[in-house]
């Protein structure tokens, strides 16, 4: 058996296949089509919202910028007023050091007694005395000077030693003498 088709026959029945082809294809596109619309609507959304999120990370971080120069600033400026605080205390403490004097008086001032005086330091009390200001001696933190009447020079060095021993962390400075009490009485 042997099929004879005609020209026109081919013709036909490509038409009724391209027809039937078209059918389908109108029919993906009716399916498809709406899919297309919301994926570019979508593509267009997420495009917008992408530049408005750039747009606020842009001003969140100009703003952010902004704080920070205005944190560092302030740092600066907490840094110059704390130098400037720590300047003036040791200022303060220099001064009211100078200030205020502490004298010590050893001996009594006999006819033959001459009149010494000593600088004395304790180191150890006078950083007691800074840091924990009820319990230790205040007046470590000031000039102590000893007013010291004695005989001679070695019977002064004497009341100094057993008075401030160098051992309980008493230093003496300068022993110097002043005048005798013969002196004044002629």
């Amino acid at each position: 058996m042997q099929l004879e088709l005609s020209t026109s026959d081919i013709v036909i029945l490509s038409g009724a296949a391209a027809c039937l082809v078209a059918i389908v294809l109108l029919e993906m596109l009716r399916v498809v089509i709406p899919d297309i619309y919301e994926w570019v609507a979508d593509h267009e959304k997420v495009k917008r919202e992408t530049r408005e999120a750039q747009a606020a990370l842009e001003k969140l971080l100009a703003r952010n910028r902004e704080n920070a120069a205005q944190r560092d600033r302030r740092n600066a400026e907490r840094f110059r007023m704390k130098s400037h605080v720590s300047r003036l205390e040791m200022t303060l403490s220099a001064v009211e050091r100078d200030r205020v004097e502490v004298w010590h008086e050893l001996g009594r001032q006999g006819v033959a007694d001459s009149l010494f005086s000593a600088g004395v330091a304790n180191r150890l009390l006078a950083e007691q005395a800074q840091r924990d200001f009820d319990s230790a001696p205040v007046i470590w933190r000031y000039t102590n000077t000893v007013r010291i009447w004695a005989p001679g020079e070695r019977s002064a060095r004497q009341m100094l030693a057993t008075e401030f021993p160098a051992d309980s962390g008493y230093a003496v400075q300068d022993l110097t003498y002043i005048s005798s009490s013969s002196a004044g009485d002629g």
